[in-house]
């Protein structure tokens, strides 16, 4: 019951469209190669609030920001986490990378290389979106993860489903025989945090 954690999640605030859903914009960015640029932006923006947060006052706070596929390809990613750790002074245990299951399997031997070199500088891997995508349970022992995210897909209708009260049941079952931990996405209402709770 208090926060322990935000996610970085970014919008382009366009002059007359609005805002702009990432959907709509980061396919683009990966496609014209600027996924690198807008990854740096958005993981040095995300660590400097998270400083200036606690400078404030509001503790110390984990903060979650996504990886795209192109990104963990990159041959620089791990020296640009490291550089803008320092230049923004947040402990690396603070800073927890989001990778979706399809990122990983497009190459898991690189992914699994990358993804233990961050975790030995202490920082966090989850895996988001965790149950919608298409890859192998025997990979799961073999991931460099600390979070499983239980996709909102699950937890939407929840307290009035089943099914979905028995793919959750199960997802935490795993995510704790692994020793992992897991986070539900999208819980709006007290019947839902109340099961899931439980």
């Amino acid at each position: 019951n208090r926060i322990r954690s935000v996610e970085a999640l970014i919008r382009w605030n366009h002059p007359t469209k609005g805002q702009i859903s990432p959907v709509e914009f980061v396919n683009i960015a990966e496609e014209c190669g600027l996924i690198s640029e807008l990854g740096s932006y958005v993981l040095e923006t995300a660590c400097y609030q998270t400083q200036a947060w606690e400078a404030q006052g509001l503790g110390q706070l984990n903060v979650s920001v996504n990886l795209s596929p192109r990104q963990l390809r990159d041959a620089g990613l791990e020296t640009l986490i490291v550089k803008t750790l320092e230049m923004t002074r947040i402990p690396a245990e603070n800073l927890e990378l989001e990778l979706t299951e399809s990122t990983i399997m497009e190459d898991t031997k690189g992914a699994i290389s990358l993804l233990n070199a961050l975790r030995a500088l202490g920082i966090k891997i989850s895996i988001d979106d965790f149950g919608t995508g298409y890859s192998s349970l025997s990979y799961l022992k073999e991931l460099p993860i600390d979070i499983l995210k239980i996709d909102r897909s699950f937890i939407d209708g929840v307290e009035s489903s089943k099914a979905q009260k028995a793919i959750v049941k199960a997802i935490i079952v795993l995510g704790n025989s692994l020793n992992l931990q897991v986070v539900t996405e999208g819980v709006e209402n007290e019947a839902q945090l109340s099961l899931l709770s439980r």
